[in-house]
């Protein structure tokens, strides 16, 4: 597995370069000190892994990475840094991990780890996904693909579909169709289920966070605890 070290300390790389060299199956093919050089050892070297520093100079390290991951959007990211506030960008940009200085070894092992995981699930991966969700509308049954679902919404009594065409109501309850939804679907919040396939990206509002759907207006909710498991979901 190849890492790419993205740091502008010395110490830090120093120390970066000692963890590494104790795991046999990771192996660091460049080091770069400022945001700059990130995008030119990713270009070159197409590395499994980057650690990354969020603050270097000429270009932070999360400018960078989302420069990166357009032409290497199978790269896997773990961020390292002395800054909280990048959290939910870390998260936009699937990063495996964020983890705050100091370094603790055991929790860069780990996200090392889940990043090999990761690449090899993306390697391999073979979903076999359900395809239609059966709803009651009166007198009615509807059934629903699947794969044309963005989120589905409780709201007031009702159960609202979202779809890419159009809405669906159903006085069903929202925790009756999650035995009928796939891997693709997770619960954000109490009254919402999102399809990661169309997420693309999540904004903090206030105590919350709002996630947002491939060419579609309306907005879901993500409750502050499903943050790190939604991260984990997306990652994979």
């Amino acid at each position: 597995m190849k890492v790419l070290i993205a740091e502008d300390d010395a110490a830090s790389r120093k120390l970066l370069r000692h963890f590494i060299g104790n795991l046999p199956n990771f192996k660091i093919v460049g080091e770069a000190a400022n945001g700059e050089e990130l995008i030119h050892y990713v270009t070159k070297e197409k590395p499994d892994v980057a650690l990354v520093d969020i603050g270097m100079p000429l270009l932070n390290g999360m400018e960078a990475i989302k420069s990166c991951k357009e032409f290497l959007p199978s790269l896997q990211v773990i961020f390292i840094t002395g800054h909280d506030d990048y959290a939910v960008e870390a998260f936009n940009v699937r990063a495996v991990d964020y983890i705050l200085k100091p370094i603790e070894r055991n929790r860069l092992y780990a996200a090392l780890e889940r990043a090999a995981q990761a690449l090899t699930t993306n390697a391999d991966k073979e979903l076999t996904f359900k395809k239609d969700l059966m709803i009651k509308q009166q007198k009615a049954i509807t059934f629903i693909p699947l794969d044309e679902i963005l989120f589905i919404e409780r709201m007031d009594r009702k159960t609202v579909i979202h779809t890419i065409n159009q809405k669906f109501e159903t006085n069903e309850a929202l925790t009756s169709f999650e035995d009928s939804l796939d891997s693709r679907f997770m619960a954000s919040h109490r009254s919402y289920i999102i399809n990661l396939e169309f997420l693309t990206r999540v904004e903090t509002v206030g105590q919350m966070y709002k996630a947002y759907f491939k060419n579609y207006d309306e907005t879901a909710k993500v409750s502050k605890h499903k943050l790190a498991e939604l991260q984990h979901c997306k990652s994979f």
